[in-house]
């Protein structure tokens, strides 16, 4: 019997006629040496053609062609990519490497397959653009032609700089009149430092005089210096991006060597009078607009009745930044189209229409080009089409538009679409800028390639740039991090090491979370301590939930988890737990069988509305399981009571009987905490849980029977207080209805 299976196993390259129920897998992914030996096929039938292959050999070859872009033909490149998992594409500078694993403990068995899934995808999707491009007879593009491409068109005095210059009311009008006299025009400004200067506008709604400055970077502070100069009644400067603070010191410093009572603003300080002036990067206008809860489908969005520029903008930013919960998704939407088709068909019925034309703005285009581009591929023919109606309404189009789209090809990998996108920008007569430098460097992975595109732009003084020099710190420190690392590192070495290579400004918190990552892999968690301390304590980045949830992952058990939460909590007090936070802790806890842990993560996670499917999942099947219980499950089902709390069990179980799931459970805390907040942090109380967990283990393992008031003094209580509501509350509640209303 075992000489019959073995022998059907070595014949898999016999194609049956009826694929889908042979015994015999279809494929190999990864075939080992003798496996692809040719000797094994003459103890086989032959493989016979049949018409299911030839259907899907023709399919195959059309969507090679690249003829029939539908949804068929992108579940079908779905299954190319996995099929040719093993083909060696042209361009292996473009293929995600695979993760190498200090130790066996770090290099588990999920984490090891998803690396190397992540590395045979990228090297399929590779493939296919070559077979593609082969089928096209289009010629072959490598990353050193894109490279020089890009390298010779971008200015040799350095990134192009793009800013807009906000002077307040209060002294509006005479920087007007001053920059119009014949010896202070902006063009004799303009002139004078070879920059280009241009008035925007003078804002009706508060009076604000708005002029659009760009040049290269001396040329840019030397402007700034002469308009300050000129419009004498200037008692503030503003830098609207923290990231530029750096770059445009010396403006403040030379305009208060001139006039000692000018002062430096941070971003959001309000000046007593409105005789400030305000610069703004390109992006600093993109936090105007936040994402909000939309509780309403996204067509009973009520569009406004007269369509200005401001209207239309608002609109267009309801649309794209309303985020529906998860729990209303189905009922808003039972069937297709879903959320995301709704939006995308109102925007395109919204940029393609004649009523509101006029209207149309360059920021409002970018948030629905930035929507329909992070989407991933499946737009890219819908954003195309909304920017040639666009460009057929006459908008003005930048370079920012461009960047969009430069972007969504670096995420995909698509080195054709990234350079057909680049030579397009350059012929409308915009250079490459620091945003196009960093979606290369994003798209190619291997490291010595980013070695040398870092050289090059150092060598071009682009790192300068705060954009291009945080895409240098962001590639290049982790892989000299990973060079550098031995028994005796050295943090401090390290980071001044990398200070005198690539200049101060490096370090951001997306870099700051990738160090932590290798430092956590090798086992340096005490490092990883001193770097959040260092950072922190200079203020070289903003730790975030990510930040976090890295120490987490690389702490393993509970009580070091712990140990990083409550030093997280003194460090970095405005760091929140996330969702992934509480999955993290709650698969500590189930492994460890606590119950007072599981408690009150669940209770917490619940209350902030950050629990996730799989703790969903696994407490309800908690709830409904009685028998074949594992030995962790079982302990763990006797104190169920304590996770879920006596009370709120029994009323449920009464009312859902044997359907009882750990979403009914959710609705009940939610309902008992309305108006309420929780009175201690999430730290204090899961160290308190954790120390009543032990002694629930010592009684346990001594053999101590637990009577129902023993095991009620054994529960960790979860105390809540009134939650006031301010008046900033208020305003937010209103300002998000206001939104989404549109004037409802």
């Amino acid at each position: 019997m075992s000489l019959g299976i073995k022998s059907l196993w070595r014949a898999q390259r016999c194609t049956s006629r009826v694929r889908g129920l042979s015994l015999i897998p279809r494929e190999c992914h990864n075939p080992l040496s003798f496996q692809q030996s040719s000797l094994r096929q003459l103890f086989s039938t032959p493989a016979i053609q049949t018409e299911t292959s030839l259907v899907e050999n023709g399919v195959t070859n059309e969507l090679l062609m690249g003829k029939t872009p539908s949804s068929f033909v992108r579940a079908l490149r779905r299954r190319v990519i996995k099929q040719r998992s093993g083909f060696n594409p042209k361009e292996s500078a473009l293929v995600k490497q695979p993760l190498q694993h200090p130790n066996k403990r770090e290099s588990c068995r999920s984490v090891r397959k998803h690396s190397l899934r992540k590395h045979r995808r990228s090297a399929a999707r590779q493939h296919l653009y070559d077979s593609a491009r082969e089928a096209d007879s289009k010629p072959a593009n490598d990353w050193r032609s894109t490279f020089g491409f890009m390298m010779r068109h971008t200015p040799n005095i350095g990134e192009i700089l793009n800013f807009r210059v906000v002077i307040g009311k209060g002294v509006a009008t005479e920087a007007r009149e001053a920059l119009s006299e014949p010896d202070t025009h902006i063009s004799q400004i303009s002139r004078k430092n070879e920059s280009t200067i241009r008035i925007e506008e003078v804002s009706p709604e508060n009076g604000e005089f708005i002029l659009s400055l760009s040049g290269s970077e001396e040329s840019v502070r030397k402007s700034l210096l002469d308009i300050v100069g000129i419009v004498g009644k200037i008692t503030a400067v503003r830098i609207s991006d923290p990231t530029w603070e750096a770059l445009l010191l010396d403006v403040w410093i030379g305009a208060r060597a001139k006039r000692p009572g000018i002062r430096l603003l941070g971003n959001g300080e309000v000046a007593v009078d409105d005789k400030t002036m305000t610069v703004q990067t390109p992006l600093s206008n993109a936090t105007k607009y936040k994402d909000y809860i939309l509780t309403r489908r996204a067509d009973e969005i009520i569009p406004p009745s007269v369509w200005t520029k401001n209207s239309f903008e608002k609109y267009v930013a309801a649309l794209v930044h309303g985020q529906v919960p998860t729990h209303l998704a189905r009922s808003l939407y039972p069937t297709f189209p879903d959320h995301q088709q709704t939006v995308v068909s109102l925007l395109v019925g919204l940029f393609t229409s004649d009523f509101a034309k006029s209207a149309m703005s360059v920021s409002a285009l970018k948030m629905a080009l930035d929507f329909l581009e992070s989407r991933g591929s499946g737009f890219r023919q819908t954003s195309r089409s909304i920017l040639n109606h666009a460009e057929l309404s006459n908008v003005p189009l930048d370079a920012e538009i461009f960047n969009i789209f430069l972007v969504s090809s670096s995420k995909a990998g698509d080195l054709d679409n990234f350079n057909s996108i680049l030579r397009m920008m350059v012929r409308k007569g915009y250079p490459p800028q620091s945003r196009a430098w960093v979606a290369f460097m994003e798209m190619v992975q291997s490291p010595i390639v980013k070695r040398y595109i870092a050289a090059k732009l150092r060598g071009k003084r682009l790192d300068r740039n705060p954009s291009i020099l945080r895409a240098i710190g962001r590639h290049m420190a982790v892989v000299d991090l990973e060079h550098r690392l031995s028994s005796t590192f050295d943090l401090q070495a390290f980071i001044d090491e990398q200070n005198r290579k690539y200049g101060i400004g490096w370090l951001d918190t997306i870099t700051l979370n990738r160090l932590l990552d290798i430092l956590g892999a090798h086992g340096k968690l005490d490092a990883c301590n001193d770097l959040v301390h260092l950072v922190q304590t200079h203020r070289l980045a903003a730790p975030d939930a990510v930040t976090l949830n890295t120490m987490l992952t690389h702490s393993k058990a509970l009580a070091p988890q712990l140990a990083v939460l409550k030093s997280m909590a003194t460090l970095c007090p405005k760091v929140v737990p996330d969702a992934v936070t509480y999955h993290l802790l709650f698969r500590s806890a189930w492994k460890r069988r606590c119950p007072n842990s599981l408690r009150v993560i669940w209770r917490y996670a619940a209350l902030t509305r950050q629990t996730n499917s799989k703790m969903r999942y696994t407490l309800t099947k908690l709830l409904n399981q009685e028998r074949n219980l594992s030995e962790r499950r079982a302990l763990l089902k006797t104190w169920e009571d304590v996770i879920f709390g006596q009370a709120e069990l029994a009323e449920m179980r009464a009312s859902h009987s044997a359907e009882l799931k750990a979403t009914h459970m959710l609705s009940k805390y939610l309902e008992q905490a309305k108006g309420m907040k929780l009175s201690v942090s999430f730290a204090k109380k899961l160290e308190e849980a954790s120390s009543m967990d032990r002694k629930i283990h010592q009684l346990t393992k001594g053999g101590t029977f637990m009577s129902s008031s023993m095991r009620e003094s054994l529960s960790v209580e979860i105390p809540l207080e009134p939650e006031p509501q301010s008046g900033f509350r208020r305003l937010r509640i209103r300002e998000g209805a206001r939104l989404y209303s549109m004037g409802s």
